[in-house]
């Protein structure tokens, strides 16, 4: 903690009113990423990064339907890349490893919006230096409307009744700019420290994003005031929810009603109950973790003081918001288990899925497109983590055994997994094969995630493809996708190697001499993903590999 700021907890010192980040509904969004020099607070000088500003980076709004059209521009001194959070877009657009935008150079990507109506976000996912882009402050929304979303009576007039909330911790250095790590002692609200903002007496949308490295948030009112869920991150739920507390982990997006009705005049006081979370959450108190004030005591957030309602205010809160429609069981054609390992904290130590760490020259998974599969995650650490896959939605259908609360019943793209946790989820891979662009999945802790505790998946289309291709672990190839050629590593003598196209038509055969570990030149072959086969005297092994 610096002695230059003021303490977190000493909130009603001084006030700020909350940024609330521009608005952009266009046809194509042009985004510059650069650094710049912000003050959030008087005389102190942090360097920031920002997107089209200098902290954070404007609301996109996105039609459910229609083509969306981006050119992001990368004046950073280094590279950077931009992944759009929680969309169902293809691995080429996803913005994530091995996407690298250097200095100077634009990234034009356009794709279809086929999510429903809901609250993403966009950050940068350069790999092992996704905290310090993200810390440093390249974030923002982005918000899908469609048509069904658009015929129920909710607030949407953005700023005025419908409002983006990024929370997120930051520590400051004597020097001013930010330091690197799990936790802060400050806490920022849209960039905005000791924030406050005005919200009219009627109903208002809270779309509530946890957008920090670690910390995760208990949310809730100091007076107990109820609110309603309606939306998870990747759409609205069947109906409202309502809660008091809400636990909001990293990447994690809900929308909120909150109803003010007749409270002009009053205050509220959106507070984080770090007292609340257990003892193996970022954010709790654990005297073995990387200390930090804000840790294990219930601190405040945003200050809300209520105003006149508008001229036009919503006043009541539907019933019924949509039909949540899960993937159907009968329609798995794979389970797969994803297990947490490793000790460590929130900001150090070694955390692994299924014993591997990331490397992006190798592809952990292979998904047959239009495959609907069943992932088990299991969290065998000692402590919390939070898994997001990329590429999609997913439905919860049990937390250890139980349903998932009603909160947890619309569609995800994060989950977290407490210590002992086992949580199942449904999805589709529909839509999209790789084409050489994996995707990925992850512990959205950004210094785990940065620590290489994510892996990778591929999708191939069955309907060219002669026969499911299980991966053999025994078998390593190295890089994955590859350029002009590969290493292959086995345990087996290996006498033969070949290449079938996903046709099953033989593109490459190559005899070897009995070698374990070889080396394929395949520089002629068009990209796309290839059956790789090592045949040796009475053994045959197969995986996928991919040609950029």
């Amino acid at each position: 903690m610096s002695g230059l700021l003021l303490p977190a907890l000493a909130f009603t010192q001084v006030l700020q009113p909350l940024a609330i980040p521009p608005l952009l509904d266009m046809d194509t969004f042009d985004l510059v990423v650069d650094d710049h020099v912000h003050q959030f607070f008087p005389g102190v000088n942090t360097t920031t990064y920002g997107v089209n500003g200098v902290v954070l980076g404007p609301t996109l709004v996105l039609h459910s339907g229609s083509m969306a059209h981006i050119r992001l521009h990368n004046e950073l001194p280094v590279w950077t890349n931009m992944h759009w959070h929680g969309l169902h877009i293809s691995g080429e657009a996803d913005g994530a490893p091995p996407r690298q935008i250097n200095p100077g150079e634009t990234w034009a990507v356009d794709f279809p919006v086929m999510n429903a109506a809901a609250t993403f976000w966009y950050h940068p996912h350069p790999h092992m230096m996704t905290m310090d882009h993200v810390n440093k402050g390249l974030a923002g929304f982005i918000i899908v409307r469609d048509d069904a979303e658009a015929a129920l009576q909710l607030p949407r007039t953005y700023g005025v009744d419908d409002f983006p909330i990024v929370v997120q911790d930051r520590n400051f250095l004597p020097s001013g700019d930010f330091a690197s790590g799990p936790y802060g002692d400050t806490v920022l609200v849209n960039g905005t420290p000791n924030a406050y903002v005005e919200m009219p007496a009627q109903i208002v949308r809270l779309r509530l994003l946890n957008g920090s490295n670690a910390r995760i948030f208990r949310l809730g009112f100091d007076d107990g005031h109820a609110f309603h869920v309606i939306g998870s991150d990747g759409g609205l739920l069947n109906g409202p929810v309502e809660v008091d507390r809400m636990t909001v982990s990293n990447g994690e997006r809900y929308e909120v009603l909150l109803d003010l009705s007749g409270m002009e005049g009053d205050s509220l006081l959106l507070m984080s109950f770090g007292s609340e979370l257990t003892p193996t959450m970022p954010g709790a108190f654990n005297p073995t973790w990387e200390p930090s004030i804000l840790n294990g005591v219930d601190f405040p957030v945003l200050r809300i003081r209520v105003t006149a309602p508008t001229t036009e205010p919503v006043t009541t809160i539907p019933n019924t918001l949509t039909h949540v429609e899960l993937p159907d069981l009968a329609d798995v054609s794979r389970t797969r288990w994803k297990s947490f390992s490793g000790f460590g904290t929130p900001g150090s130590g070694m955390f692994m899925i299924n014993d591997l760490m990331f490397d992006l020259d190798v592809i952990n998974d292979t998904v047959l497109l239009g495959a609907t599969e069943r992932w088990v995650v299991e969290n065998a650490t000692d402590m919390a983590h939070v898994f997001h896959i990329h590429g999609g939605s997913f439905y919860v259908l049990q937390r250890n055994g139980q349903p998932p609360p009603e909160w947890e019943r619309g569609a995800k793209d994060v989950i977290m997994t407490d210590m002992a946790d086992n949580v199942e989820f449904i999805m589709e891979f529909n839509d999209y094969v790789s084409d050489g662009w994996p995707y990925m999945y992850h512990c959205h802790n950004l210094v785990h995630e940065d620590g290489m505790m994510m892996l990778q998946y591929i999708v191939v289309d069955p309907n060219t493809h002669v026969a499911p291709v299980p991966d053999d672990e025994t078998m390593t190839v190295f890089p994955s996708p590859f350029t002009s050629s590969f290493t292959f590593q086995t345990d087996f003598a290996v006498r033969e190697v070949r290449l079938n196209d996903m046709l099953g038509r033989t593109v490459l055969r190559q005899p070897m001499d009995g070698r374990t570990r070889g080396v394929i030149d395949a520089l002629t072959l068009p990209a796309g993903p290839y059956v790789l086969r090592l045949k040796g005297d009475d053994r045959t092994v197969q995986r996928v590999v991919v040609r950029e």
